[in-house]
């Protein structure tokens, strides 16, 4: 009896129905969820942008430090000098300079004095206006990072529905604790709608897209490789071909100005990224810590990934073992974070990016997400002083909170490592859609499966 009414009003729904109406559309809820979070992100960040000369603040201890007001300051951009011109070294992928150096002209015309002659306080002013402008751009690609997400979710269909997972990062504590640290919401924006391009069937246009976000940072070289192998053990030749050249010419395009223009610092730059000595939460900084200094860490830690990815994707390929994209992208990308010579608060919005598409609920969204709030408090503590003192307790605080996330991070490695070895028990997988990001390689799935069914000769 207690569904007697239903009939009324059209009857129960059905086992693969789907909820349809306002109400029941993901998609503006998150973004709304998004704009409230990110205007209380950028409202949280006001107390540590520094207004008068003569009284500096803080930023570590009030939990609210970011790089982008400092950066108008410490470079110059106040006194004129662009992102690109200046005598030091390349500051910015190119795509991310370009951004940058956009965000500079709109200051200035919003009222930022800027000139050469610029006393600390007039450039103090202007980086009140940079930060301001810079956090309406970077809220622009929130949204795009978050309205992929919901794109190309759980019981997307390979980019066909709306999710809810889109709220995954939306209301994410992570985004909430450093999202604003740095430009890395930028390139991360870009790598999703990449994916949902790849994930929507879009191979040449995903190609393009990921190209551009590798120019705007260097995590994306990584997701590139990670969907090159996914295409090479599960699609053919001429996919490959779709999804690599377009990106690495799209990669050389957007660097040609730059290498004309000064070829060392492009070289410079990324040999800077590669290498580089341990520093803040890297397992080498731990390891530092413990008495145990490691010379060349960003060298060491490369060679080893590199190791470490040519042996996963060997076995991949030896025991025919077909992936999720979104597997393999978190198993590459966790992996380049945790052995980096540097780990920057911001590192985790990227593991953020990858869990979401390989372990979007569950535990392990939470275990995540405490570990990676609890290193943003730690670290800001450290640089402060405050857990630096000769005492053990404040030292050894500090010590549990880096330990603790890279062992959270290496769990969760050897669960996606699990759902590769046992594809049975992946949650995100589905009878008739086992990979919600797999866009064509999906389709060649579906039609295998077909045929070893008897089912595609019938039709």
């Amino acid at each position: 009896m207690k569904n007697a009414l239903l009939p009324a009003f059209g009857g129960p729904m059905g086992k693969h129905a789907r909820a349809a109406g306002r109400w029941f559309n993901p998609l503006p809820w998150t973004i709304l969820t998004a704009a409230l979070a990110f205007a209380v992100l950028a409202v949280r960040q006001v107390p540590c942008i520094q207004t008068d000369a003569t009284n500096p603040i803080n930023a570590f201890i009030r939990l609210c430090y970011s790089d982008i007001p400092l950066m108008y300051t410490g470079q110059g951009f106040g006194l004129g000098t662009p992102p690109f011109g200046g005598d030091g070294g390349m500051l910015f992928p190119p795509v991310l300079g370009v951004l940058v150096l956009a965000t500079v002209r709109i200051s200035a015309a919003l009222g930022a004095d800027i000139r050469a002659d610029a006393d600390v306080q007039v450039q103090l002013d202007g980086a009140q206006i940079f930060f301001a402008v810079n956090a309406v751009m970077l809220f622009a690609f929130f949204l795009a990072w978050v309205i992929s997400t919901a794109m190309m979710g759980r019981g997307s269909c390979n980019g066909k529905y709306r999710t809810w997972d889109g709220m995954l990062i939306a209301a994410a504590p992570v985004v909430f604790a450093s999202g604003l640290v740095h430009w890395d919401i930028l390139p991360i924006a870009l790598t999703a709608v990449g994916l949902l391009q790849f994930a929507q069937r879009r191979v040449l246009e995903a190609g393009i897209v990921l190209g551009l976000a590798a120019s705007a940072g260097t995590m994306p070289m990584i997701v590139i490789l990670a969907v090159a192998v996914c295409i090479g053990l599960r699609g053919t030749w001429a996919q490959q071909a779709l999804f690599l050249l377009p990106a690495v010419l799209t990669w050389v395009v957007v660097h040609v100005p730059l290498v004309l223009t000064d070829v060392d610092k492009v070289i410079s730059f990324y040999q800077n990224q590669v290498g580089g000595e341990s520093s803040y939460g890297s397992l080498w900084y731990l390891l530092q810590l413990t008495g145990w200094n490691v010379r060349a860490a960003g060298y060491l830690g490369f060679m080893l990934l590199l190791f470490l990815l040519a042996v996963l994707v060997t076995w991949l390929y030896v025991s025919k073992r077909r992936p999720r994209v979104g597997t393999v992208v978190a198993i590459f990308v966790f992996l380049c974070a945790m052995l980096g010579a540097a780990y920057s608060p911001q590192t985790g919005l990227w593991l953020l990016f990858a869990l979401v598409l390989a372990r979007p609920a569950g535990p392990e969204y939470i275990v995540f997400s405490v570990a990676q709030v609890g290193y943003y408090l730690a670290i800001w503590g450290w640089l402060s002083g405050h857990l630096t003192s000769a005492k053990t307790g404040p030292e050894m605080l500090y010590f549990l909170a880096l330990g603790l996330r890279l062992a959270v991070d290496l769990w969760l490695v050897v669960l996606f490592l699990r759902d590769v070895v046992r594809p049975a028990d992946d949650p995100l997988r589905a009878p008739d859609h086992s990979d919600p990001i797999g866009g064509v390689l999906a389709d060649g799935e579906e039609l295998e499966r077909l045929d070893d069914e008897g089912l595609v000769a019938a039709a």
